[in-house]
């Protein structure tokens, strides 16, 4: 940590003993702050001074590179200078501004540039709010204002946020919704899981079995859908993309229920499976689209992109920090980097070289059931042996541990047994080399 970050720290907190033991800071983190998502087990603390592009350290100054982009938040990378300079320029500029009560031109102006960016001519308009998960709450919100329809269809696995309408949507774990209660009729059909297919099919011979089941789920729960959620890679369950054909086909079931489609594109959204948007490799529009993550360039901010009108009154729906000028602005800036530099062909390019890397590891291993993914959105699923396909969650933990314990690279789990890899979208070539090699290195570490 840098000095000049300690001082500012004891002027903040008069008695505070620095400390760079990484033990002491995860057991004061245990003891203050509520359990989250990840282990201290696995993950050191992060020294909050240092980072730049893919790079990130700890306490003690050990260099990791970064597979995760904060979960596809970071889309340029740690203190990208374009972002900074930026900034910097718009230091003086009203941040406190409510957009949802008052119309600011850096708000409108990003409106529109979203607008132009999503699928289909139909007029849209959009809602800001602070998180994917309420991205989602908006369009689901949106839909039962404007249809006067209350059933929904969504998919298992799933992960849709963790609050309100968007936790019925959402069923990626266990974990995530025991003991709450479901604010929606959810009808549910399995995601196009095409490695674990439950109706036994491959790909290339898959008849949309998965569909038809749906399609079957219907005629018992009830056809009259307002809307089908889903996302064109599911995220949270393990990276799976949907094929095209199944794509195609929902657009055609909901336009058969007179439903809409709300595409969760918060983590594959805004260039990183190589498109745009990630239903877009279907050549499908949506009629939502949801985005956030990337969409604040690491401020907490997120859209719901919809048909016009959203809703049918004033104060049907608001968020009081949706839309402030502040992170309008940024968002903008963040949209023009991606544009400019050519980062969504970035994402493609380095995708398929990411790809090419874990599965020639997965040629060695017998562990690493399954390779797949968009873009700079993919996973590797780890299996007890590629005869059984046994999932097999410890073996992940013990590679993850491995990466970032041994090879000093970044990396999250996703779903039950898969890890995911969502590096930033301008990861360079070399970067993705130094990545596959730890990575390959850490497997082999486990036995």
């Amino acid at each position: 940590m840098k000095r000049d970050a300690e001082e500012l720290l004891k002027e903040l907190c008069p008695d505070l003993q620095i400390s760079r033991s990484n033990k002491e800071w995860l057991e004061r983190s245990a003891q203050a702050i509520a359990k989250t998502t990840q282990s201290r087990d696995i993950y050191p603390v992060v020294d909050h001074t240092q980072g730049e592009g893919p790079w990130i350290y700890d306490l003690k100054g050990n260099q990791y590179l970064d597979m995760t982009a904060g979960v596809a938040v970071r889309a340029l990378g740690f203190r990208n200078t374009v972002i900074q300079d930026f900034e910097q320029r718009i230091q003086g500029y009203l941040r406190e501004v409510p957009g949802q009560d008052f119309d600011v031109i850096p708000q409108t102006l990003l409106a529109e540039r979203l607008i132009g960016l999503t699928p289909g001519d139909h007029e849209k308009e959009v809602f800001f709010t602070t998180s994917g998960g309420r991205a989602v709450e908006s369009a689901v919100k949106s839909v039962m204002d404007t249809s006067h329809r209350f059933r929904f269809v969504a998919f298992r696995p799933a992960f849709h946020g963790r609050t309100g309408y968007s936790l019925a949507l959402t069923a990626s774990k266990h974990v995530h919704k025991d003991y709450y209660p479901q604010g929606l009729d959810v009808i549910r059909g399995p995601y196009p899981y095409c490695f674990r297919c439950p109706f036994g099919q491959h790909e290339d011979t898959c008849n949309l079995e998965c569909l038809q089941y749906l399609r079957d789920s219907l005629q018992y729960g009830g056809t009259d859908i307002a809307a089908i959620a889903i996302e064109p890679i599911c995220g949270e369950g393990g990276i799976i993309p949907a094929p095209i054909k199944f794509l195609k086909a929902l657009r055609v079931l909901a336009d058969e229920l007179e439903s809409k489609i709300i595409s969760d594109e918060v983590q594959a959204g805004l260039g990183r499976t190589g498109r745009w948007w990630g239903i877009e490799h279907a050549d499908v529009v949506p009629d939502y689209i949801c985005t956030a993550k990337a969409l604040g360039g690491g401020f907490p901010f997120g859209a719901a992109i919809g048909p016009k009108p959203m809703f049918t009154d004033f104060s049907r729906h608001s968020e009081t920090f949706g839309g402030e000028p502040y992170i309008a602005l940024i968002s903008l800036s963040v949209l023009r980097t991606i544009e400019s530099d050519r980062l969504v062909e970035n994402a493609e390019t380095r995708g398929k070289q990411l790809r090419k890397g874990l599965l020639e590891i997965q040629e060695t291993s017998k562990f690493i059931g399954d390779v797949r993914g968009r873009g700079l959105m993919c996973a590797v699923e780890i299996v007890t042996d590629r005869k059984t396909n046994n999932i097999d969650p410890k073996r992940r933990e013990a590679i993850l541990s491995n990466c970032v314990k041994k090879q000093q690279l970044w990396i999250i789990g996703s779903g039950r047994n898969s890890i995911r890899f969502l590096p930033p979208l301008n990861i360079t070539a070399e970067q993705i080399d130094i990545a596959i090699e730890r990575f390959g290195k850490a497997v082999k570490g486990v036995k």
